[in-house]
């Protein structure tokens, strides 16, 4: 049940795909752009459809990222990619390798904007493409790297790499309403120069009527029969996406409910310091056959719907996409009461909250819901209406491309 796609290395600044954009005049393109991310697998699950979407607009779209395992299915989208080291953490050889890589290719390419992506990418994306000159450096917050039950040094630290980003950046743009009025109320810049693009899945991927037997047919292909109650977790594998919590939680209701069934769709991050391996929780939980774990998927929809609840126990978000895509396939969600998860969620209305780190009150949250069928139908519903109402692919692409045009506007 563990699938996980491999590609071999790439030399340095090699790049795939040519895209659509690559035959049309000079004259004819809105701008070219350069987005920078840590690895091809953070672009290929999480930023793909936006590109696409900024291709399809006339935007010349090249990626610059470190290689980890897609490279080649990424490349088949039609996307440019350069490949570059980078390293997820700090690595001081490697980071240096990194930005000297990037500074050569932002200097060769000369892109109208480079736009980073990611903690790594807030550290060296914007300062090298002010060093390289590139007219427009802007950078998304996916989430910022501490949440307000962060105290002491590790807020200090992870507040001045926010800082850091924002000086060397000329616009930043959010995903999270909570984080921009953040950066708004301590001036990290401008007002002008901060924008609110939110974070959106794609309405025409996530749709239970695209899928209607997907239910039966995928519970059937995992061994999960009509009886069992699903609850599923989509994250990557890491412990501030609040798994020991997870595994915790179901292993109190473990007998509460003989027929509750775990399932695990996870993106490993094997260079991360705080990776964690599902399978030593479950055994430390007492779970075993009663959790399926799955990694690097790509038929979420399906998956999506075979469950019948959906949570995210994480300490840290921007907006949540697994929220997201699991309320548009009219999944019931329950997640920890954090920025970017309370704006997903309607606490009774659209989902459920439950305090962070809080293993009680996470497993009273899923209880509840567990035993109240009803319940689920009307919070799915509500669910799938609020992310069509404002968290589609469709309108952040948009809101995006509004600001590109304003940027490079400025400019000229």
């Amino acid at each position: 049940m563990v699938s996980t796609p491999q590609s071999g290395a790439l030399p340095t600044g090699r790049s795939l795909g040519l895209g659509p954009t690559a035959g049309i005049p000079k004259q004819l393109l809105r701008g070219r752009v350069a987005h920078v991310s840590p690895s091809d697998r953070i672009v290929q699950l999480l930023l793909r459809p936006g590109l696409l979407r900024q291709q399809e607009a006339g935007f010349e779209v090249t990626v610059i990222c470190g290689q980890v395992a897609m490279g080649e299915e990424l490349a088949r989208t039609g996307l440019r990619v350069i490949y570059i080291p980078f390293a997820r953490e700090i690595e001081p050889r490697t980071d240096w390798a990194c930005a000297r890589a990037l500074y050569e290719v932002l200097r060769r390419e000369r892109f109208d904007i480079v736009h980073s992506h990611n903690p790594k990418g807030t550290l060296l994306g914007p300062v090298v493409g002010q060093l390289a000159r590139v007219p427009v450096v802007t950078h998304t917050v996916h989430g910022f790297l501490f949440n307000e039950n962060t105290t002491g040094p590790m807020r200090s630290l992870a507040l001045g790499a926010e800082w850091w980003c924002a000086r060397w950046c000329d616009h930043l743009l959010f995903q999270s309403e909570e984080d921009y009025t953040f950066a708004r109320n301590h001036r990290f810049k401008e007002p002008e120069r901060l924008h609110l693009v939110g974070n959106g899945i794609d309405e025409r991927r996530f749709d239970p009527e695209r899928h209607p037997y997907a239910r039966q047919q995928t519970r059937q292909a995992l061994g999960l029969g009509e009886e069992h109650l699903v609850v599923g977790m989509v994250a990557r594998l890491v412990r501030e996406k609040g798994y020991e919590e997870f595994f915790a939680m179901a292993g109190q209701l473990a007998g509460e409910f003989p027929q509750l069934r775990l399932l695990v769709v996870g993106i490993t991050e094997p260079d991360q310091s705080d990776a964690v391996d599902p399978r030593r929780l479950i055994e430390a939980n007492r779970l075993e056959g009663r959790c399926l774990v799955l990694e690097q998927r790509q038929d979420m929809p399906e998956l999506y719907a075979c469950m019948d609840l959906a949570v995210l126990p994480s300490h840290r978000e921007g907006i949540p996409r697994a929220l997201m895509e699991a309320a548009a396939m009219g999944v019931p969600i329950a997640a920890t009461d954090i920025r970017g998860c309370r704006e997903v969620i309607v606490p009774g209305e659209s989902g459920v909250l439950f305090p962070l780190k809080d293993v009680e009150g996470f497993a009273a949250a899923v209880r509840r819901l567990l035993l109240d069928q009803g319940l689920r139908r009307r919070l799915g519903q509500a669910g799938r209406r609020r992310v069509l109402a404002h968290y589609t692919e469709a309108r952040t692409a948009e809101r995006i491309i509004a600001c590109y045009e304003r940027f490079l506007q400025e400019r000229r």
